[in-house]
């Protein structure tokens, strides 16, 4: 009989490579020992890092503590008090599950901690250098637990090497304690690295003011409240104005039930809903709270918890475009009243201790769904249409009937809709026109400043949404020409307009081909009527790339559209007559996400009267 090839691996070996999934930098084993805080029930948590969390990372709790016994087998791989059996993982109500923490960050770090529960005369110390249990005494410690992980990746040279340098190792602990500070908010925070103070967090009574102390005032103070219950799930939380944006996605956070994930889905619906709002390359700011009932989220794909698999991904982004794109649409006032309980509330259990965080199942018999709609019209250039609905994509009658009667969620959430105040976005009518500038520039005046609207930009975005709003009601408008125009075209270009025209014609240019290189122009989209009708299509063509009219993936013929408001706008240059800026800023206001032109540029600046002041040093 030949020798045996298959061995099970040793314990310490199991650990190690469980540390490499769980413990990839100091930041991810603070997240999980924070979570572990969380799941034990703390109102205070404290954190302190040295050399980024190389050196140390300690975080203390005055959670339930642990007993002797407990504290020695949580040491164990797989040793978890909030999993009894296999039934339970399709129900995860806690942040920790899978029992790998402790024991991966054991194994590969100098590992000591202090724990007692309330009921215990005294406390217990261990201390395990790579995962061994060398010391277990009696200690003397309030209630709750200090775990103080040192020298991480000692004893694996291979991990240390790729570790960066502590400053950028630091910056990614204090964004994991910002990520897990802002879903729990009425929990307080302290964070120090190196002796120095990043964070002192008091409990704080809204979403609102956890966000004014992570990220500052300012931001605060641009952010809308949301609420949207939509199928038995419900979205929530404070998004920024169109007008503040970012370089990078990194103050996107996005939460479902309760815990930070990085979810391709849920970026993708995020960033549909501020399409045409920000400029390609910006990304907003927000905090997005996703709840359901867990048996509708896996989050039992990744060792580090931070992806979740949807049972139904097509309800979640609809769930998450809806709630953010309505309230982009208006981004003048606070978010509507949720709807009311209609029945008691049912707790779920939530494991060893009692989460920060409990989830309350709540049957609703009318779930109200606010329309998204605006009237759109132009005042000048065209004919005023009639007004069309937009509204993000919906699903047909029976779906939403289904909704009428749903179980929705609520958690021990704050009201954030009173919270801070909004960004005031103007209603630009109602404005003192002072004039233009640069022809170019409008400008408005106000109680508060001066307002400087760019033309073209708002012109662009009523335009583009008139032509929206055309093509979901069956198709852009064709106005007739009385004498068909010809365009004669460089022959490369005309082999791509010719390629294209199924495209052209959608967007509202009645073309048929006129020899080799020359369209005859029978009708233009009405909404620019037919003045100028042959220079907006040769504008068209000319900036055409090699791929045409054509674009790829998810609202592709937006392209087209953008192109086509674009060109068919007035543009800076162009003297407006005082008519034509009442009926300019009059649309404006009767237009959806009227604060940015499609492109996500801003539709205007504002001066306030104390900066102005302050310039003249009043």
């Amino acid at each position: 009989m030949g020798e045996r090839v298959i061995h099970i691996l040793p314990e310490q070996v199991a650990s190690r490579i469980a540390a490499g999934e769980v413990v990839e930098r100091p930041a991810s084993a603070l997240k999980e020992l924070v979570e572990n805080a969380l799941d034990a029930g703390a109102r205070r948590i404290d954190v302190a890092l040295e050399r980024g969390g190389a050196g140390l990372i300690a975080v203390g709790d005055d959670g339930c503590g642990m007993s002797r016994e407990d504290a020695i087998i949580a040491l164990r791989r797989h040793a978890t008090s909030k999993i009894r059996d296999e039934s339970d993982l399709a129900a995860i109500r806690t942040l920790g599950f899978r029992g790998e923490a402790l024991a991966a960050i054991a194994s590969v770090a100098r590992f000591g901690m202090r724990t007692r529960r309330t009921a215990d005369a005294a406390g217990i110390e261990i201390f395990a250098p790579g995962g061994e249990v060398e010391t277990a005494r009696e200690c003397a410690i309030a209630p709750g637990t200090r775990i103080e992980v040192r020298d991480l990746f000692f004893n694996t040279p291979a991990r240390l090497k790729f570790l960066k340098r502590s400053a950028a190792e630091q910056a990614a602990a204090v964004e994991a304690v910002a990520r897990l500070a802002l879903a729990d908010f009425r929990i307080a925070f302290t964070l120090s690295a190196d002796g120095r103070a990043i964070y002192d967090l008091p409990r704080a009574a809204t979403l609102a003011e956890r966000i004014r102390q992570l990220f500052g005032a300012r931001l605060a103070g641009r952010m809308l409240a949301f609420d949207w219950r939509e199928a038995g799930m419900r979205a929530w939380g404070m998004a920024a104005t169109s007008q503040e944006s970012f370089a990078t996605p990194r103050m996107a956070l996005a939460y479902v039930n309760g815990r930070a994930v990085r979810d391709r889905l849920i970026a993708r619906a995020i960033a549909q809903s501020y399409q045409t709002l920000l400029p390609r390359g910006r990304f907003p700011a927000l905090a997005l709270f996703v709840e359901m009932r867990p048996e509708e989220v896996d989050a039992n794909v990744h060792p580090m918890k931070t992806e979740v698999r949807f049972r139904n991904g097509g309800a979640v982004f609809e769930l998450i475009y809806h709630a953010l794109r309505a309230r982009l649409a208006d981004q003048t006032g606070s978010a509507a009243p949720a709807p009311a309980a209609a029945a008691d509330p049912i707790e779920p259990p939530t494991g060893l201790a009692a989460h920060p965080r409990p989830l309350r199942l709540v049957v609703d018999q009318a779930i109200a769904r606010p329309a998204v709609q605006a009237p759109l019209g132009l005042g000048y250039g065209g004919a005023r249409g009639e007004a069309a609905a937009l509204s993000a994509p919906s699903r047909d009658g029976a779906a939403a009937a289904a909704d009428s009667a749903s179980v929705r969620i609520e958690a021990f959430a704050p009201e954030p809709r009173a919270a801070a105040p909004a960004a005031a976005i103007p209603r630009y009518a109602a404005l003192r026109v002072l004039g233009q500038i640069f022809t170019g520039y409008i400008v408005l005046e106000d109680d508060e400043g001066l307002l400087l609207v760019d033309q073209h930009a708002a012109h662009e975005r009523v335009t583009f949404e008139r032509l929206r709003a055309e093509i979901r009601a069956g198709g852009v408008r064709v106005q007739a020409l009385l004498a068909p125009a010809t365009l004669e075209l460089e022959r490369g270009r005309a082999a791509l307009a010719m390629a294209n025209l199924d495209e052209l014609r959608a967007a509202g240019f009645e073309l048929e081909p006129f020899g080799p290189a020359t369209l005859m122009l029978k009708g233009t989209p009405a909404v620019f009527g037919p003045e100028g009708g042959v220079k907006l299509l040769a504008d068209m063509i000319e900036t055409m790339g090699e791929g045409g009219a054509r674009t790829r993936g998810e609202g592709a013929f937006e392209e087209v559209l953008k192109r086509l408001a674009c060109h068919g706008s007035i543009r800076v240059g162009r003297t407006l007559r005082p008519d034509e800026i009442a009926a300019l800023l009059a649309d404006l206001d009767a237009t959806e996400f009227k604060t940015n032109c499609p492109h996500g540029r801003p539709v205007h600046v504002r001066f306030a009267r104390g900066q102005i002041e302050r310039m003249f040093r009043r």
